[in-house]
């Protein structure tokens, strides 16, 4: 087995910074603009009238409000309209994940260029984990966009002076609007991480790229409509599969809100991470260079 220095993986690190840049700056650019468009239009919300909120939300069947993110959050506090935001702002960063795990697995086989990186004197593993870093840096880089835009655009607004910040109902109280950010700003890293782990597993296994993205796609689409079951029918116990099969529900937004985070799907998290990467290292040392 070949082994190289730590200047060699600093370069391949580099070489993948590069790949994704692009990719990475239009993710950036777009998250941006969502949270610019939807954090800013709360100052309409909290300027209207909070009850008229509430019974238009309330008028919606529950099947069209778990759709759309909202179920069991008052869309007129600060935390329930925020939480709806990342509603879909962690399908985005879900979709992104699972992209770049794709590329840091496949890219080489997608675009021809595998004989120029495994020519090199260093392991497969050295090689995969140079470009599992880089994909990391940029899901974070990814989720700092998402913070720092959106506590940009929340200065605006209490600069403004606009009510309901911090204020929320009995179950939903979360603190400083800041807080709140910062709270779905560690769920969002989390979600990346999950479905990171899940395309990188789904790539590495699959011989075929297309394939395998393909697969790391689905378990998004999955995801979604198994939150949507969840949504819908939380207060059954038949709803526990259905939150087991989404990550976007391992920490509820009530419970993101508030701060706490359920510890066995925190464990469940953590083992799905684990595992999906435990299981590309494995399929990645033994894999075709060649795309069948």
């Amino acid at each position: 087995m070949r082994f190289g220095g730590t200047g060699a993986v600093a370069a391949m690190i580099l070489r993948e910074l590069k790949a994704n840049a692009k990719a990475l700056l239009i993710w950036s650019v777009a998250i941006a603009l969502f949270n610019v468009a939807g954090v800013m239009k709360f100052e309409g919300v909290a300027a209207g009238d909070p009850e008229a909120v509430r019974r238009l939300t309330d008028a919606f069947p529950k099947v069209a409000l778990a759709v759309m993110g909202i179920s069991d959050l008052d869309m007129s506090t600060f935390a329930g309209y925020y939480a709806v935001l990342e509603f879909y702002a962690g399908i985005m960063a879900a979709v992104y994940a699972v992209a770049l795990a794709r590329n840091a697995v496949s890219r080489e086989l997608t675009d021809g260029t595998y004989e120029f990186l495994f020519v090199r004197p260093v392991s497969r593993a050295t090689i995969l984990t140079a470009k599992l870093a880089a994909a990391l840096a940029d899901a974070v880089a990814f989720v700092a966009v998402n913070l720092v835009s959106s506590l940009l655009c929340l200065g605006m607004l209490e600069n403004g002076d606009v009510p309901g910040l911090s204020s929320g109902s009995s179950e939903l109280s979360g603190g400083s609007a800041s807080t709140v950010v910062w709270r779905f700003a560690v769920w969002l890293l989390v979600m990346m991480l999950v479905f990171g782990a899940i395309g990188a597993c789904a790539a590495a296994l699959c011989p075929n790229p297309d394939r395998g993205a393909a697969v790391g796609n689905a378990s998004v689409v999955a995801a979604y409509c198994a939150g949507v079951v969840y949504d819908m029918f939380s207060d059954h116990d038949a709803s526990t599969v259905a939150r087991v099969l989404s990550p976007f529900r391992y920490a509820t937004p009530g419970e993101v809100i508030d701060g706490r985070a359920p510890v066995p799907f925190v464990v469940l998290a953590a083992v799905i991470v684990v595992a999906g990467c435990s299981a590309t290292y494995v399929a990645f040392a033994r894999r075709d260079l060649v795309a069948r």
